[in-house]
């Protein structure tokens, strides 16, 4: 085990004028919280017993964060590499997976361990609603340069390959995966790939793109939003009871996604972020943004504040740091 001493070691920058064209005093505005973080990119948030876990790291370094009154406090974690995404269950523990492909639980008194996986070459996503009911995805790479997709469930005490049906498009990894149920969830991945889980089988889904989708989320009102693109970005609606369709075209690739009382923060490249109406309304972008480096989540907080983070992933697999913004007053 390692121990990330980041205390000391980051700037924390205030940024104490409005970021976000328009806002007035004690409105909320997208700020810089800690920027060149030298343990690495940081990869995912998720709220975990009350305070965001932060996760990511260096290429074969993997490294994970506390956000605690504004600070980063360092946790320990079992040596190995990039840790990618993290997913809190119910029971307080969380997974949290990292590429090559590895898994590791937080238990809820914070302690970490490693988990024992099938073969697979790199993992991007999770989730998790128990220790024992759980999912992980990614791709295995292929001799001609595609990747095949990887859907890692865990049930009955261990984890297996999940079986997935003939599908349309080949060579498309995958990247997110985010439910309301464990019989309600959906996994994105490239040339517009989406699969539904509805507790018997995996089913292909039309989402209309064959552009990358990068992440996925699941809103509370029973539809999903998922992000990507490939030199212009994309935001698609799933619909409650079924259907995709495009709420969204960007000028830039977009990774990261949340959604806020009828709306979606959304973010990716050079720092870009903006806010997505689900009913269709006009984008509100923040301009300029508060960093240029890569956003590559969105994580929306209790207080309704929110945080989002990234780096420089374009250095990978060389050495890269991390940033990460915050939305409030």
């Amino acid at each position: 085990m390692r121990i990330v001493e980041v205390g000391r070691r980051i700037a924390l920058v205030v940024v104490a004028t409005a970021a976000l064209s328009g806002c007035g005093p004690g409105e909320r505005a997208w700020r810089s919280l800690a920027s060149n973080v030298p343990e690495g990119m940081m990869m995912a948030g998720a709220m975990v017993g009350g305070a965001p876990l932060l996760v990511g790291g260096q290429a074969k370094v993997g490294a994970a964060w506390r956000l605690v009154g504004g600070q980063l406090k360092g946790e320990a974690v079992p040596a190995g590499p990039l840790l990618t995404w993290a997913s809190q269950a119910a029971d307080g523990s969380t997974l949290v997976v990292g590429t090559p492909g590895w898994a590791v639980w937080r238990g809820a008194d914070g302690s970490w361990s490693p988990e024992t996986l099938p073969a697979a070459g790199e993992l991007w996503g999770c989730l998790a609603w128990s220790r024992d009911e759980a999912f992980a995805v990614g791709g295995d790479a292929l001799q001609d340069g595609t990747y095949a997709p990887v859907l890692l469930w865990r049930h009955g005490g261990a984890w297996s390959r999940a079986s997935l049906p003939v599908l349309s498009r080949q060579g498309a990894r995958l990247f997110k995966v985010d439910g309301h149920t464990p019989i309600d969830v959906v996994a994105v991945g490239e040339q517009g790939l989406a699969l539904r889980w509805g507790g018997a089988a995996w089913t292909e889904e039309a989402t209309g793109t064959g552009t990358t989708l990068t992440t996925v989320r699941a809103l509370a009102d029973g539809r999903y939003v998922a992000v990507g693109g490939q030199a212009s970005g994309v935001v698609l609606l799933r619909e409650a009871g079924g259907g995709w369709r495009t709420l969204r075209e960007a000028p830039t690739d977009l990774s990261g996604v949340d959604g806020w009382d009828g709306a979606v923060w959304v973010a990716g490249l050079d720092g870009w972020i903006e806010q997505d109406r689900l009913d269709g309304g006009a984008p509100v972008t923040v301009k300029p943004s508060p960093t240029r480096d890569t956003l590559h989540w969105v994580l929306r907080l209790p207080s309704g504040d929110g945080l989002a983070g990234g780096g420089n992933l374009e250095q990978w697999p060389g050495t890269m740091h991390g940033t990460l913004l915050e939305w409030a007053r």
